[in-house]
């Protein structure tokens, strides 16, 4: 403890409980202000928005991204809106652009909203599908015990969401004039998918499954995407430190991993990030594996 903290403890006054909560709600209203006030604003910036940005990869990204000199809109979900204006507020006390929008991806609505507000706030170039799920509510992880309602409230959130952001993605980067002399051309730019080495392992399932169906989706957009000026990739994650496996981690083979340890989302974000940036104009369609080495398996086992 350093001696600032020391002295604090011993001479502060108890805090009256009472007082100590209407504190916290301020400390809250007062992010979501730091984050309303951001949506006030525009940029000159590329704006980058990446979805499931307010904690693990999402945040990491987040961080990079606006080190890089782009702006983001950190997506999230109401369950993680202090999280998302803790974020920008940091983002912004370092000189970057940032701001909070809450969407469900796999709400139709949100998404348009939400690209709406990216586009009032810059021009927007960049996207990062990174908003994902492991398990459905009933926690479903066999063929034997697979439940509809695991299955379709993954699939919407892995599945739907990136291909309803990559709808609107288009329909704001595109440098395509809009047909009937609509909305002005975009400036094109990139996008990044966050799928999974699951994709082709094929656990856990249900989680493997909808990774698998991302990258197939992807895999067959890279051509009309093209004639957008939009490249679109993916990176694929093995192990690594987020709440997303946080109950995996202490149990995993780590022999598995020939470089024997868990990655830091920092570590996935610079694969996410060099994809989404200018120095790999020339790659699309591409899937990279970020895993320490671990295979992703293949078809036949």
């Amino acid at each position: 403890m350093s001696a600032t903290c020391a002295r604090a403890s011993v001479h502060a006054p108890r805090a009256n409980p009472a007082r100590r909560g209407v504190s916290a709600r301020r400390a809250v209203r007062s992010r979501a202000r730091v984050a309303t006030a951001a949506a006030a604003t525009t940029t000159d910036r590329d704006v980058a928005v990446v979805t499931g940005g307010a904690k693990g990869i999402g945040a990491a990204c987040c961080e990079l991204l606006a080190e890089q000199g782009w702006a983001v809109v950190v997506n999230h979900r109401a369950s993680s809106a202090d999280a998302a204006a803790a974020l920008v507020e940091k983002i912004r006390a370092s000189g970057g652009h940032a701001l909070a929008h809450e969407a469900d991806v796999g709400v139709e609505a949100d998404v348009v909203a939400m690209f709406d507000a990216a586009a009032a706030y810059g021009t927007v170039k960049g996207l990062v599908n990174n908003a994902g799920i492991l398990m459905g509510a009933k926690g479903s992880k066999s063929v034997a015990d697979a439940d509809a309602d695991d299955l379709e409230q993954i699939m919407r959130v892995n599945l739907v969401g990136p291909v309803l952001c990559c709808r609107e993605a288009v329909r704001v980067m595109s440098r395509k004039k809009a047909p009937g002399g609509g909305a002005a051309p975009g400036a094109g730019g990139a996008i990044v998918n966050v799928s999974s080495g699951s994709a082709v392992i094929g656990r856990p399932l249900l989680y493997a499954a909808s990774k698998g169906a991302l990258n197939s989706f992807q895999a067959g957009a890279v051509d009309e995407l093209a004639a957008h000026g939009i490249r679109i990739n993916a990176v694929s994650p093995g192990m690594t430190d987020t709440e997303l496996v946080a109950d995996v981690v202490p149990t995993f083979d780590f022999s598995k991993i020939p470089l024997g340890r868990v990655g830091a989302p920092s570590e996935i974000a610079e694969g996410v990030c060099f994809l989404l940036g200018e120095r790999s104009s020339y790659v699309s369609g591409a899937n990279l594996r970020i895993a320490g080495g671990r295979a992703p398996g293949n078809f036949l086992g």
